[in-house]
């Protein structure tokens, strides 16, 4: 399972007249609405923390899949430790549903409020995506010519499965197709949502086959833009009501949760709730996402196992997933309206870490397959399989946070891209 998406930047966001100056507390920032500064400062980190939890997570799957998928019905101590909280820094399947709610929020606003025509808005939002993964696709392409091979061979000396199974693009495969057909439009088979509505998983490319298996992320937030922006035109509550009842195993019901909470300004204005309340409510959130990996109630199972003829597929199919998705939107609504949080995530050593984000996901994939790989199978013989793990891990999470800086450009133009797109389209409607 890979995980991990981009969003799209605040600075999108059509509303409020001024921003926040620097001097401003970093309190009063934290408790600033959209309406008042443009910007949500702890968004911004809570969304780069999902992309470290994905860097992570693939890191960890990679060169030590005996941590990364420990078990407490292993009864071994290691396995008790990853029930708890701790282990929900290396768990990349909920950072996914994290920044799909991330993404509904953000994004309500920006379609509420623009002045673009809908058609205008699913183009830019197109755009927005398609640029940089098509530049992350290229950089998987180059290092795969390179390091081809090495992913199979750091498979067994790390006794990763995943690692040996991932990263094995067939030659006649052309990154644009990648990117842009097999990423951004159709999904990968078993996690495309044209599959609901019958077309067929036979032409669908495996994620296994692609240069960049984490793009499948991709078709489910472009797909769940145009469901908000549906929402966002249409306010009509009757609609979200039915999409909510449709989509409820689905990960596009993140994308509903953070619309709703926009719609209730549940992330930007002075929390209602008691932040020890709110902060429970994200620590049973974390703890639903936690419990995921080894036990599902009887009541999730029974609703997984409802016809797909009535209701689309549970994500991948099993319940533990689906537990992924209602325990990460708990556990951002909670953040949401715990004030504590907010101002601890709104620091300015922290904000930065936003920017980076979509960089972290689109580059991270490569690095990992290629050159950490490469860095084990060359190591190993010399230091032993150990250390030779440790090596590659470190230097893929070290390479990973050098290339996203970088990478960021690219980002930051698809963003300036889209924006300009949007505003060339009201230009020409006004006129």
């Amino acid at each position: 399972m890979t995980a991990s998406v981009d969003l799209e930047s605040q600075s999108e966001t059509p509303i409020g007249g001024f921003r926040i100056h620097e001097g401003t507390p970093v309190r009063e920032r934290a408790r600033r609405s959209p309406d008042q500064s443009g910007r949500l400062d702890y968004i911004d980190t809570l969304r780069g923390a999902a992309a470290v939890q994905v860097l992570l997570s693939h890191a960890m799957l990679a060169f030590f899949p005996g941590v990364a998928l420990a078990s407490p019905l292993s009864g071994a101590l290691l396995g008790y430790v990853a029930a708890t909280p701790l282990f929900f820094a290396i768990d990349g399947a909920s950072a996914v549903c994290i920044f799909f709610v991330l993404s509904g929020y953000v994004l309500t606003p920006l379609f509420t409020y623009s002045r673009s025509t809908s058609p205008a808005l699913i183009f830019a939002r197109f755009t927005r995506l398609a640029v940089p993964a098509l530049a992350g696709c290229a950089l998987s392409a180059a290092l795969f010519q390179i390091f081809a091979g090495y992913s199979q061979t750091a498979g067994a000396f790390a006794g990763s499965q995943w690692l040996a199974e991932q990263w094995r693009p067939s030659a006649e495969l052309w990154f644009l197709k990648d990117a842009l057909v097999n990423g951004l439009l159709l999904g990968f088979r078993g996690a495309s949502i044209l599959q609901w509505f019958g077309f067929p998983a036979s032409a669908l490319a495996s994620m296994s086959d692609s240069y960049m298996s984490p793009l499948w992320t991709l078709s489910i937030e472009f797909y769940g833009s145009i469901l908000i922006l549906i929402l966002a035109r249409t306010r009509s509550w009757l609609l979200l009501v039915v999409a909510s009842v449709v989509l409820s195993r689905t990960y596009l019901l993140c994308f509903l949760a953070g619309h709703l909470a926009a719609r209730f300004h549940l992330g930007d204005k002075r929390p209602a709730t008691p932040w020890p309340l709110a902060a429970g409510l994200a620590t049973l959130g974390v703890l639903i996402c936690m419990a995921s990996h080894f036990w599902s109630p009887s009541p999730v199972l029974r609703f997984c196992a409802i016809s797909t003829h009535i209701l689309p597929p549970c994500p991948i199919g099993t319940p533990a997933y689906l537990m992924r998705v209602y325990g990460a939107t708990i556990f951002v609504i909670g953040v949401m309206q715990c004030e504590p949080v907010r101002v601890l995530l709104s620091r300015k050593g922290l904000r930065g870490l936003g920017r980076l984000s979509f960089p972290i996901y689109l580059t991270h994939w490569p690095i990992i397959f290629g050159v950490g790989s490469f860095l084990l199978v060359a190591s190993a013989p010399w230091i032993g399989p150990k250390a030779a793990r440790c090596i590659a891990l470190i230097a893929s999470v070290v390479l990973t946070a050098f290339a996203a800086t970088y990478f960021e450009r690219i980002d930051q133009f698809a963003l300036r891209l889209s924006r300009a797109l949007r505003q060339r389209k009201t230009a020409a409607a006004s006129e």
